[in-house]
């Protein structure tokens, strides 16, 4: 009886078992077949016709693209460019801006996605049309403008006419819901640049607002004189952000016209080819305005399409990647050479035959909250106002030259000094002192010795003069090669013999050319 039970109860075990099995199969084979149908999306950095030469290059990158990914749905008309995440809504929970291309648009589109808690889920709250149609000439990112906390939405480029625009979004809640609406729009054939000033410290702790941060537009402009370097004036507004309006409007508008520029001159750097401009940028360059403990260097090396950020003892080195000219200037693409997936982009404008402005913007994927220290104005470096000891042999009246060129000189104790026709002017630190100076040399060193007209010298009798040196470093394409800095120059104390001189105590000063930037500090 008991075996019967048994004989029965086995074969049904089986039939389940088999049931079991076969459901599995046609739901793995359905659930398969599902995965197959949904539509990715693809990630690529599409190319324009203008961009064919840069095919290489994007092929790269949309390599190392292939491991982003965003929580935004996306439909099967929409290809994916990059995506960036940061808190848009002020709820502590980072949302999605994600940059595409759709069919049949030429130009980027910014999805904007916010992250709903309860569904654990991304909704897409606003879709953003740009002008902007090349990947290279494009960045975005979360800043918080008005100083509330609060981050906005930031895209700036450059338009295929050249022209440059930029566009800044705020998040607000209308009828329970987020939108996005835009507080500032500009557009100009210059610079535009955000002026990030350092905040309190009250605001970084989050105890108090901090101010808001001014937008700069610079933009071309004729004098009113006619005359051949009128097209060379530039208009320099500032925008600031306006509580009661709930919008940036206009404080602010400076014309400076183009009268000391060399128009000529300009005219043959700025004859719509790349590689007259990029021949005149060829070179080092020194920003003007530095901080105490050292000067910032930019060399353009052109041929070998470089561009190395020099800084104290460190260097980085980006590749000169892509470049387009606008009417004041031209926009660089560069990438790290080290870092290959860190982006810096360079808007160059013209102030002067031997001058420009630059404006920095890295492309690094985060919130960065300091100051661009790089942006500025900037001076070549010339062999037309430098000693070639190749072509000529340098002496002491080439240094007093040097040092009346000046205008004047900044020590690194906070005086100022003045040279002019063999007379010295001191001031600072409560102190003040004049005389004269005589430069000579001795012993193969070129020395300047001061001699006080107040009875009270501040100044040691005798120094010996050493202008700085910048040493380029060597690249895979070029040899090290070291340039003389003659904006620098070291006084060393010393002690005059009748064939030679040698160090005493005391401290050595070192002077640096003191240069006022003509526009205000970005």
């Amino acid at each position: 009886m008991k075996s019967n039970r048994t004989n029965k109860i086995i074969p049904a075990v089986f039939i389940i078992i088999g049931c079991i099995l076969a459901v599995l199969v046609v739901v793995r084979i359905v659930y398969w077949n599902g995965q197959r149908s949904v539509p990715r999306a693809k990630v690529v950095v599409p190319t324009s016709g203008n961009e064919k030469e840069q095919k290489e290059t994007d092929d790269v990158q949309t390599q190392d693209n292939t491991s982003m990914t965003t929580f935004v749905p996306l439909l099967p008309t929409e290809t994916l460019i990059s995506t960036l995440s940061f808190d848009l809504n002020g709820d502590n929970l980072d949302d999605q801006v994600v940059a595409i291309r759709k069919e049949s648009v030429p130009y980027l589109i910014l999805l904007v996605g916010m992250y709903d808690a309860e569904s654990n889920s991304y909704v897409r709250i606003a879709e953003i049309a740009t002008n902007i149609s090349r990947v290279r000439t494009f960045s975005y990112t979360g800043i918080d403008m008005t100083g509330d906390h609060k981050t906005e939405l930031v895209y700036q480029g450059v338009l295929d006419n050249g022209d440059s625009v930029m566009s800044i979004y705020m998040c607000r809640r209308k009828l329970n819901k987020f939108e996005l609406v835009q507080i500032g729009s500009f557009e100009s054939d210059g610079t535009i640049f955000i002026q990030q000033d350092d905040r309190s410290e009250s605001y970084e702790l989050s105890q108090s607002k901090g101010e808001s941060f001014p937008v700069w537009v610079y933009s071309s402009a004729k004098d009113d004189s006619g005359a051949d370097n009128a097209n060379l004036s530039q208009i320099q507004t500032e925008y600031q952000w306006n509580e009661q309006l709930q919008k940036y409007s206009q404080i602010n508008q400076v014309r400076v016209t183009g009268s000391r520029i060399a128009a000529k001159e300009l005219a043959r750097i700025q004859d719509g080819t790349v590689e007259t401009f990029a021949d005149f940028l060829n070179g080092l360059w020194y920003k003007t305005s530095n901080e105490n403990d050292g000067i910032r260097y930019l060399f353009f090396d052109y041929s070998d399409k470089e561009i190395i950020f020099l800084y104290q003892d460190t260097e980085e080195v980006y590749s000169w990647e892509d470049s387009n000219l606008r009417r004041s200037g031209i926009y660089l693409s560069t990438t790290n050479e080290s870092i290959t997936n860190m982006q810096r982009r360079c808007d160059i404008s013209l102030a002067g035959i031997d001058e420009v402005h630059v404006h920095i913007i890295d492309d690094v994927r985060m919130i960065i909250k300091e100051n661009n220290l790089w942006d500025g104005s900037y001076r070549k470096m010339t062999t037309q106002s430098s000693f070639n000891t190749d072509t000529k042999k340098t002496t002491d009246a080439d240094y007093a030259v040097e040092l009346q060129k000046g205008p004047s000189w900044i020590s690194d104790n906070g005086m100022d000094l003045t040279f002019t026709d063999n007379a010295y002017e001191l001031t600072g630190n409560s102190l003040e002192d004049k005389g004269i100076f005589v430069t000579d040399t001795v012993a193969g060193n070129f020395v300047i010795q001061f001699r006080s007209s107040s009875g009270q010298q501040i100044l040691a009798e005798s120094y010996e003069m050493l202008f700085d040196s910048v040493t380029i470093p060597a690249t895979k394409k070029r040899k090290e090669e070291t340039k003389t800095d003659y904006n620098t120059l070291h006084l060393t104390p010393i002690r005059i013999s009748p064939d030679t001189c040698f160090p005493v105590e005391g401290p050595v000063l070192t002077l640096t050319r003191n240069e006022s930037a003509s526009s205000p500090r970005s």
